[in-house]
């Protein structure tokens, strides 16, 4: 997908609390094309605690997906949590997080050979229990979100991107 100068990049951060739904699925279609997996600590993401602590998706464990989509850049990261440290994703079966042992300031890189195409609403992974998913991707400058507000609810199958 060649880069439009007009894009920027956007994020959106979906909070999964222990109750919810533990699947994701795709808000997109889009190219897998590598898998990193950061070690790390296991803090509760919480609302109330990711408003305390200062760049707290970066401290816990996670595991990012980075690939392109229709205007360019696409990533999907699941972010551990305290007692939700196992993630699972169908196509990367050799993912293996919540291990206890972890070096910090590194990552494990795979290149997914050949990429995966995922389709938007396709199943794509589940946690143990609640956590958070963190999208970062390139969108047209008048891109909007299907939300209405900040905290809306997003039920599965609801469109969010």
């Amino acid at each position: 997908t060649p880069h439009h100068s007009d894009n920027r990049l956007y994020q959106c951060v979906l909070y999964l609390a222990p109750g919810d739904y533990h699947c994701f699925h795709s808000p997109v279609n889009w190219t897998v094309e590598t898998r990193r997996h950061f070690p790390g600590e296991l803090l509760s993401v919480s609302p109330g605690i990711v408003k305390k602590i200062q760049s707290l998706f970066c401290l816990n464990e996670r595991v990012t997906y980075i690939g392109k989509w229709r205007h360019g850049f696409f990533s999907m990261t699941a972010v551990g949590a305290t007692n939700v440290g196992s993630v699972k994703v169908d196509i990367d079966p050799e993912l293996s997080t919540n291990t206890r042992k972890w070096e910090a300031d590194t990552f494990h890189q795979k290149t997914l050979n050949p990429a995966v195409h995922i389709n938007k609403g396709e199943y794509f992974g589940e946690f143990n229990l609640g956590s958070t998913i963190v999208l970062v991707f390139e969108a047209p400058e008048n891109f909007q979100f299907n939300f209405v507000s900040e905290g809306d609810t997003v039920m599965v199958g609801r469109p969010i991107l």
